[in-house]
Formats: C-alpha cells, structure tokens, sequence
C-alpha cells in the first residue's frame, strides 16, 4: 500500500528532467500522443511519466496536475503583452492547503 502524505507536508519527490518536459508539453496542451510523437518515445511511456506526475503531484487530473505545478513555480504563464513571463508566487504550503477545497 503506498505511504499516504498529509496536504500540509511538502512533496517527497521532485519531478525528473524528463517529467518536466512531459509537463510542459502537457502545458502546452498536446496529448500523449503527440507528446510520444515529438519526443520519439512510446506513447505508453509518456503515459507512465504523466502518472508519475499525478502521483508525485498527488493530483487527480491534468487540470489540478497543472495548477500545483504553477502554484509551485515549475511553469510560468506567458505575458500578453509580450512582457518577460510573469511567475505565480505562492508557498507550496499554501498551495497544498488550497488543493483540499472541494
């Protein structure tokens, strides 16, 4: 049975430098697909890299997957006006106490 981890404690795992371009690209809005299709890897092992995502995230879907990986700093948001991209600032304690609201 895995190790169940309060909200309030940090993550135990950092993402690998490969998961973090899986994130990306999952930012970017591709499918596993097309991510398995630009990295030349298995669509099942981008797969197995998104899980490991959700599971090091302890996030549910890709939406929530995204909102702590940017409530963490791990990916930015694009300025509109062309304006050096703009960071989301918050504590990942913060964030965690954020993810219990249903």
């Amino acid at each position: 049975m895995d190790k169940v981890f309060p909200f309030s404690h940090p993550r135990p795992d950092r993402p690998t430098r490969r998961e973090q371009e899986i994130l990306n690209y999952i930012w970017a809005g591709l499918t596993s697909q097309e991510i398995a299709a630009r990295l030349q890897i298995a669509q099942k092992t981008v797969e197995s890299h998104r899980a490991n995502l959700l599971r090091k995230f302890r996030a549910v879907n890709a939406a929530q997957l995204l909102r702590l990986a940017l409530l963490e700093g791990l990916l930015t948001v694009p300025s509109a006006d062309g304006a050096p991209e703009a960071k989301v600032t918050q504590s990942p304690k913060a964030a965690r106490r954020l993810t219990s609201i249903k």
